[in-house]
């Protein structure tokens, strides 16, 4: 599947969260997703002298499709598109207990009532224990990634008839 294919695929399937993406559809997308977003970062940057609105709005734009390519891309390993959630997941659960979310998703300049870092729920935190979310994160990411790279599942699965080779 071509760079094009790929993106164009993307987008196309946008709501499609059934059947299975190949290795090359998801990893094509990927790359778009992740110059496109450099790219538009570093001309704000340099226009405006930081990443902000264009940005922003490009990330809401690639959201759904992103998620739904990575979700077939999973299915066709085998596994159910959900799993692909579980780093999101980890990632809430480790800003409810550390207990500084609010203060690095609110606007610049906005009013956040928020506990400081590092007193979350769990009230003041070892170091110990907040590198161990972090490891959490990172694992789970890289989990992620592991089955991202895993070759498709040979013939049908519970998802859908094996992609064409283009």
């Amino acid at each position: 599947m071509s760079p094009v294919t790929a993106v164009k695929s993307g987008f196309i399937e946008a709501f499609n969260f059934s059947g299975r993406a190949r290795r090359p559809e998801y990893w094509w997308f990927f790359a778009f997703v992740f110059v496109g977003a450099t790219v538009i970062g570093a001309l704000e940057t340099a226009v405006l002298g930081q990443s902000g609105l264009v940005l922003r709005f490009f990330q809401i734009l690639i959201f759904v499709p992103f998620l739904t390519v990575g979700w077939r891309r999973l299915q066709d390993t085998g596994r159910p598109g959900w799993y692909l959630l579980i780093p999101v997941a980890v990632t809430v659960l480790t800003w409810v207990v550390i207990g500084s979310a609010p203060a690095q998703i609110a606007p610049e300049g906005a009013s956040v009532v928020a506990p400081p870092p590092g007193q979350g729920l769990g009230g003041d935190l070892s170091p110990a224990l907040i590198g161990l979310f972090m490891l959490a994160q990172v694992i789970a990411g890289a989990v992620i990634v592991w089955w991202m790279i895993k070759p498709s599942q040979r013939g049908p699965n519970r998802y859908g008839p094996e992609p064409r080779v283009r």
